[in-house]
């Protein structure tokens, strides 16, 4: 049944910068294909030079920004109570037949809610992580407390909630006393088309930082502003390129990601920065193994999932594959923190390029089978289904 969904997201989403902009993308191209959508985002971690480059079109597809303001600076947080976001949801949502109210992240949950007694239309919150619970793993106690009560409250008043893995699920139903059946799961998942292994894409990104074809790469992707990602290229820096260096002097090591000037610090001849680039597919096709050496969050990383599509051994922490399933040894290498144990899994790929190869087809599998958007995003039709018989 074609619907009308009005989708906010508290941020820019082209190009996506981070892994929640990427799941966001990937929902809208997806829903598009059958419903008719109204999406209202902010300008927080715009590229607005590159917009009109990665802007999608599509017939069902109608594209809205919130007014500019410097709130746009302070991210995700300032669209919690920015006033033009609410103002201009509304004036949006107007001149539209919104059947449904779907809003992506936490962040855009108080507007949702605005809407949804305005306009008495059923709403749907999209928790790509426990927020509450990733900033009480930070140690940031006063943003945990804040953010506990707005969690709390925008659960409660949500009329379904979507998590990304059953450990979310649990966690949300356990700390806001919440109905199980209130929550749905739609696993975070990945585009299999756009991210899979290209040879030509391979040699293009190691002829671009002089990289032979005997040289293993080691690559880590993220938003280098974001805290774990901010401790994670300061375990590699401090703790994982010196013991494999040691061992293997020619190695390098690409970090991939924006916001990368405040890590220049760590960079070495071996140990590059690259900034945020157009075509990650082309940059993990380039890896030999990928690395994800994450202590903190909630959610689950897309980035291992895109590098697992890619067909890319990967080295993770337990806390970089928390929610997915993939099995130990076989289609990733886990440790239980980045210590002397990742490094030894980092240098055991290293010296055996037949285990590489194994490990990456075995996790390009368990992507196709498990892991794949156009499978994962059906699930909302059955979202909407019910939303819509709730609210006749």
């Amino acid at each position: 049944m074609l619907r009308e969904l009005l989708i906010l997201s508290p941020c820019d989403i082209f190009p996506p910068v981070h892994g929640g902009g990427t799941r966001i993308q990937l929902t809208v191209e997806n829903l598009a294909e059958k419903h008719r959508l109204k999406f209202f985002l902010s300008h927080a971690y715009s590229k607005g030079n590159q917009r009109n480059v990665h802007k999608p079109k599509h017939p069902n597809l109608t594209i809205r920004y919130c007014t500019e303001t410097f709130l746009d600076a302070f991210g995700y947080r300032a669209v919690l109570f920015n006033p033009f976001f609410f103002r201009d949801s509304e004036s949006f949502m107007k001149i539209s037949q919104v059947d449904i109210i779907h809003c992506e992240l936490l962040w855009s949950a108080l507007a949702g809610i605005y809407l949804k007694r305005r306009f008495r239309r059923p709403l749907l919150l999209v928790e790509h992580n426990v927020e509450s619970l990733k900033f009480r793993q930070m140690g940031k106690m006063a943003y945990y407390r804040f953010l506990q009560r707005i969690e709390s409250f925008c659960c409660e008043k949500a009329d379904k909630i979507v998590a990304v893995s059953e450990v979310d699920k649990n966690n949300l139903a356990r700390l806001y006393n919440l109905p199980e059946e209130k929550i749905s799961v739609i696993k975070n998942c990945v585009d299999s088309d756009v991210f899979r292994y290209n040879q030509q894409g391979r040699n293009s990104v190691r002829r671009r930082y002089g990289v032979d074809n005997e040289t293993i790469l080691i690559t880590f992707v993220g938003k280098l502003d974001y805290f774990p990602n901010v401790v994670a290229v300061k375990h590699i820096a401090e703790k994982v390129y010196p013991e494999i260096i040691k061992n293997h002097s020619r190695t390098k090591f690409l970090v991939v990601g924006d916001h990368f000037e405040n890590h220049l610090r760590y960079q070495r001849r071996n140990l590059i920065f690259t900034g945020f680039v157009n075509d990650l597919p082309s940059y993990l096709s380039a890896s030999d193994i990928v690395v994800v050496p994450i202590n903190y969050g909630s959610g689950t990383r897309l980035k291992t999932l895109e590098a697992a599509s890619c067909s890319r051994p990967i080295v993770s922490t337990k806390k970089g594959v928390e929610g997915q399933d993939f099995l130990e040894d076989k289609e990733v290498l886990v440790t239980e923190k980045v210590d002397k144990n990742f490094s030894e899994a980092i240098l055991r790929l290293i010296d055996d390029a037949s285990l590489r190869a194994r490990i990456g087809r075995n996790a390009r599998k368990r992507i196709e089978i498990q892991y794949d958007c156009k499978k994962e995003m059906e699930k909302f039709d059955e979202i909407y289904q019910e939303l819509s018989r709730g609210h006749v």
